[in-house]
């Protein structure tokens, strides 16, 4: 029994993460919607408004801006979705960013593909579609990608003297990514934008991080119990000693938490979260839990609270032998194992660190 942990461990740590044996990657082409380029007199001067409140710093009004020029072309924006928007100023001046619900532009963070969609939008004064190619390469979860670790326990420039043109027409071409199964949930998108196939200049690159939400983390949980237990063992004369273990037992688990709802494993959204949690103790024993636990956000790490139970596989004197006494002085053989394996029971609380 008291191998079990480290075969346990080389197991796991054999078994290689999903991924990490070959990484696959595809590139694909966005198609146009129905009815792209769009066409669209901007007598408002929504654009040239756009572009220099980007000039001016103000890029939230500037993205306003540029929202109600894609709205007001007959395109209905559900930001549910994702929308690479480029805003092709000039050639040297054309920012790139995302429109989705509760995200900034620049933010380039996605969490997942399986049910919504990504779109790509360029907006121009110059010509009316662009050249985009896409690569998209195929990563594991956050958390399957810390395992093996874990386990090892036990803004963007716009240059001066650009000015947007003085027609107001505007062609705004939409496509939709269609991407496929395997990089829907994991994946980095990368983007390339050109005025055309053969052109050399770069409109603008962004990669994407699409990492979907999980409902499996890390931590480290400090426990108390309030049982009071003893230890045996054997001295170097062969005596059986008992240990008593001080007053509240502070023990540390590895565990593996379940969240109820899938979370931002990257971001510091974890506290928000109730979940179950299951692990072993960080020690020469053996002793699993399993427990509940929940929390609220403290600064650059989770701090949770949690109850749970805990079994030690613990040693008990067999019948027959007595503390302070060697085998030899109760007339047993020298080499006989006085203990035999008893399951002890602990009540168990504390506080949780959640990783990632």
């Amino acid at each position: 029994m008291r191998y079990l942990p480290a075969v346990i461990m080389a197991i796991v740590l054999l078994i290689p993460p999903a991924g990490l044996l070959a990484q696959e990657q595809v590139v694909i082409i966005p198609k146009p919607v129905q009815n792209s380029p769009f066409v669209y007199v901007d007598q408002t001067n929504l654009f040239a408004k756009a572009y220099h409140l980007f000039r001016e710093g103000l890029a939230p009004a500037a993205i306003d801006s540029l929202k109600k020029l894609i709205e007001e072309s007959g395109i209905k924006l559900d930001l549910r979705h994702y929308y690479l928007v480029v805003a092709n100023f000039a050639d040297n001046a054309s920012p790139v960013g995302l429109l989705h619900e509760g995200s900034d532009f620049f933010n380039t963070r996605l969490y997942g593909l399986q049910d919504a969609k990504l779109y790509y939008i360029f907006i121009s004064r110059q010509r009316g579609t662009s050249f985009v190619s896409t690569l998209l390469t195929a990563k594991g979860s956050p958390f399957i990608e810390a395992l093996p670790q874990f386990i090892g326990l036990f803004i963007p420039f716009l240059p001066s003297g650009v000015t947007a043109t003085g027609q107001d027409t505007t062609w705004i071409d939409m496509r939709e990514f269609e991407i496929p199964a395997p990089f829907q949930k994991f994946s980095n998108i990368s983007v390339l934008i050109k005025t055309e196939l053969e052109a050399e200049r770069l409109l603008g690159t962004i990669t994407l991080d699409n990492t979907s939400k999980e409902r499996w983390s890390f931590g480290i949980a400090t426990a108390i119990t309030s049982v009071n237990d003893v230890d045996f063992n054997i001295g170097d004369d062969g005596v059986i000693r008992i240990q008593p273990k001080p007053r509240g037992d502070l023990a540390n688990f590895a565990v593996i938490n379940y969240n109820f709802q899938p979370v931002d494993t990257k971001a510091r959204t974890l506290a928000t979260s109730f979940h179950l949690l299951g692990g072993m103790r960080l020690a020469r024993v053996i002793e699993p839990m399993l427990g509940v636990g929940f929390g609220l956000p403290a600064g650059v790490v989770e701090v949770h609270l949690f109850a749970g139970y805990s079994l030690e596989f613990a040693q008990e004197l067999k019948s027959g032998f007595e503390v302070g006494k060697s085998a030899k002085d109760v007339g047993k053989r020298a080499d006989e194992d006085p203990f035999k394996t008893k399951l002890r029971g602990k009540p168990r609380f504390g506080i949780e660190l959640k990783f990632p």
